[in-house]
């Protein structure tokens, strides 16, 4: 259905210019992210990206596609998983030592960055080095993956 506007055209207004051109950067919720390094960069700073992560301890699991490892880390410092995923988008391996062999364009071109388990800011940050550890063991990320602790 095609409609001209001509006969509503006088009675429209313009309610507010956006500040940014719409690029459906929308969260998706916790258990739908699963993104590459690139689109963490971008989204890491809209705003509804950020108001979500900087305020939820986690666990996250790190995907390397081009050959299956894969890296469990957690997150319960300032700004939370924000702050820790913020810190692999500016060196690649947020410092963790496994991560720290490989290129930071190998990570760049290869990993997939996802949300295990969410927490409230409130929870205790053992409760989550507990979790990161037992993701781990169940995926087995410390035989045939990055971690190393």
């Amino acid at each position: 259905m095609v409609r001209n506007a001509e006969s509503v055209i006088d009675d429209c207004y313009v309610s507010q210019i956006l500040p940014d051109t719409f690029d459906n950067d929308l969260f998706p919720g916790y258990e739908k992210v699963n993104i590459s390094w690139d689109e963490m960069q971008r989204v890491l700073e809209k705003d509804n990206w950020k108001t979500a992560l900087q305020n939820q301890k986690g666990v996250y699991l790190l995907t390397d596609i081009s050959n299956g490892k894969k890296y469990v880390g957690s997150a319960y410092g300032e700004n939370m998983i924000l702050g820790r995923w913020r810190a692999y988008v500016k060196t690649g391996h947020g410092g963790n030592v496994g991560l720290k062999r490989l290129t930071f364009d190998h990570i760049k071109q290869n990993f997939k960055y996802s949300i295990l388990d969410i927490y409230k800011s409130t929870t205790d940050d053992q409760i989550i080095i507990d979790r990161e550890s037992w993701w781990k063991e169940i995926l087995q990320s410390r035989q045939f993956g990055y971690n190393e602790n």
